[in-house]
């Protein structure tokens, strides 16, 4: 029986290392900014971040836990086609630089929200308050129950005590240090996600045979895969649906949620904001690159012999198993992985919570006390209210994070569907305020409502009418070569394996009887474009029906730059097209009048003659 592999002193010294640091620059910006007391020195960076931790932030925003152990486990069932999503950033991030983050920038706003005020209504800003809080909650919750399961695994750690420890930790630094603190906390465990993946990759590939083994591995069993160009919206991963499905998605998170929105608003001016987020592009591809070679590692170790169902419980548990299989041996390995798992949540639940808190105190809080009191809210005070409001939302994320373990089997696809159920209606707001001028606010609630509701009908029904899956099969070969290393004994495996865990494509689709089954199987990739198809089309017809915005025509600085563009060059094209027919009627007018002379001239001269 081989040594049995352990979390070593190494491991717990460089996870508590993450912890102390993490919280200790809450603690600094806390002490440091005592005497600038402000909502908008706490929530908004006073708007003088630079953009070396705004790049790094929103980086690590984008690399939250659930990509962390969601995509390696993706790509060792179905292969590499998750890897084509890579080119729907090359959509996302020009559009949210050229489209969206102008019009933030140019009002000077807190809240994105606010910006639904002053295009439709207090009530709409109201609404999309309230949709962004709930998709904020769900997210986070899933991000944060992710690395405290890797914990429960690899450390031994109870749920719950897992839970409380990162949500206590993030909780504290975002309350006392308010967004610098979230940023440059960002950018540090931004270091550690790209060293503690780093190092995985390199070590697991040594230890797997090289580079090439896994590559001839992942090519004999089928697994590189980029070519499935079916247009079935009903098939889980294509190449238009990982392009099409997978920007619209994105856009849900670039061009419409707070928590980015809120680095674009920390930055003096609009094009250092659309210089952090352009350097996101590149690192995107990298990591999402490093993300999915970590997969074909994960199959070039395991093969068929799948570890779910005989040492682990749940597929989400496959990355720290592979860690301590193959890495448990290095003192420090595994210590470095947890804290890369753990920062990579810890950056999106602080900015969340960050988030959350700011669209509380300004879309909610002052609002009501100027109704019921006439008065505004000193700066004192509302800079306590809003880390008082931060602790809330975090302790709120702890409690939510107990119940993300029944939402799903692939924390992955959980959190892309709650973008796709939640996120799209919002974008979908967003759109009609930018680029459609003729909506209005009735247009606008009826939409936001009408997308909602088709949303989450559509997703609930098709969890609801998904066939229940078969419990995973250890066969006593797979068993065999799995026990050769004693880290068994590491994991809780239960008699009972849990069915939610076994979640295979056959499981994403239904037998097909009739078109209601059938739109239950379309991918979760196209949640969020539905959602604002469906929304826009709504919006569009309501308001022309309450009469449009011709009462109340919108100011030309709240629509997005790239709609005033093509609107610019359709009248140039207006314009050209009527200077071209002027010029072809005094033409035409021109030759009627030389062929009426020269009939004259005919005419004349036989007369003449």
């Amino acid at each position: 029986m081989a040594e049995e592999k352990k979390f070593g002193i190494p491991d717990y010294v460089i996870f508590v290392l993450t912890l102390v640091i993490s919280a200790g620059i809450g603690l600094f910006y806390a002490w440091r900014d005592k005497r600038r007391q402000s909502t908008e020195n706490f929530l908004l960076g006073g708007r003088q971040m630079s953009i070396f931790p705004v790049t790094l932030s929103l980086m690590a925003s984008f690399l939250s836990a659930v990509l962390v152990l969601g995509v390696p486990t993706e790509i060792y069932y179905h292969g590499t086609m998750y890897w084509v999503i890579s080119f729907s950033n090359i959509l996302t991030f020009p559009v949210a630089v050229h489209a969206f983050l102008p019009v933030f920038h140019r009002l000077e706003i807190s809240s994105a929200y606010e910006y639904l005020e002053v295009r439709f209504s207090k009530t709409i800003r109201t609404m999309g308050c309230i949709v962004f809080q709930v998709q904020m909650l769900l997210y986070m919750a899933v991000v944060l129950y992710a690395p405290a399961l890797a914990l429960n695994q690899v450390m031994g750690f109870s749920m719950l005590l897992s839970i409380l420890v990162i949500g206590l930790v993030c909780t504290f630094y975002t309350a006392i240090g308010g967004l610098k603190a979230v940023m440059w906390t960002d950018a540090f465990q931004m270091i550690i996600v790209f060293i503690g993946l780093l190092a995985l990759v390199i070590k697991a590939t040594v230890e797997v045979g090289g580079f090439n083994h896994v590559w001839e591995t992942a090519k004999q069993a089928g697994k590189l895969q980029a070519d499935n160009f079916n247009t079935s919206p009903f098939e889980r991963h294509t190449f238009w649906t990982l392009v099409v499905g997978g920007f619209v998605t994105s856009m849900t998170i670039y061009g419409s949620n707070q928590a980015m929105i809120q680095r674009y608003l920390s930055m003096r001016s609009c094009r250092s904001a659309q210089a952090a987020l352009y350097w996101n592009l590149p690192a995107s591809l990298i990591f999402t690159t490093l993300l999915v070679y970590v997969g074909l590692v994960l199959f070039a170790r395991y093969g068929t012999n799948d570890p779910v169902g005989c040492i682990i419980q749940r597929r989400d548990q496959m990355i720290p198993w592979l860690v301590m299989d193959v890495l448990g041996d290095y003192a420090g390995f595994p210590g470095l992985m947890v804290a890369c798992i753990f920062s990579a949540s810890l950056s999106t639940v602080s900015s969340g919570v960050n988030a959350l808190a700011l669209t509380f105190m300004t879309d909610v809080l002052r609002p009501l006390h100027h109704f019921f009191t006439k008065s505004t809210i000193n700066e004192r005070r509302a800079t306590l209210y809003s880390k008082l409001i931060a602790l809330i939302f975090g302790f709120l994320t702890i409690g939510m994070a107990f119940l993300s373990e029944k939402m799903g089997p692939l924390i992955l696809q959980i959190a892309l569907s709650i973008f796709g159920m939640v996120g799209g209606p919002l974008l979908s707001l967003f759109v009609m305020a930018m680029f459609i001028p003729c909506v209005n606010s009735w247009g606008a609630g009826a939409g936001l409502i009408c997308s909602l509701v088709f949303t989450f009908w559509l997703a609930i029904s098709a969890i609801v009418h998904r066939p229940s899956p078969l419990p995973p099969i250890c066969r006593n070969d797979v068993t065999s070569a799995l026990n050769s290393t004693s880290i068994a004994n590491l994991f809780s495996t239960s008699s009972s394996v849990l069915q939610s865990s076994t979640m295979t494509e056959s499981t994403l689709s239904l037998e097909s009887g009739g078109t209601w089954n059938e739109i239950y199987n379309i991918s979760y990739l196209w949640y969020s474009s539905i959602a604002v198809i469906v929304g826009v089309t709504v919006a569009i017809i309501v308001s022309l029906i309450t009469g449009g915005t011709r009462r109340k025509p919108v100011d030309r600085r709240l629509l997005s730059p790239l709609y005033l563009y093509l609107s610019s060059f359709a009248v140039f094209q207006q314009f050209s097209e009527r200077q071209d027919q002027l010029l072809e009627k005094r033409e035409a007018v021109g030759n009627g009048v030389v062929s009426l002379r020269q009939t004259v001239d005919v005419n004349t001269n036989g007369n003449v003659l």
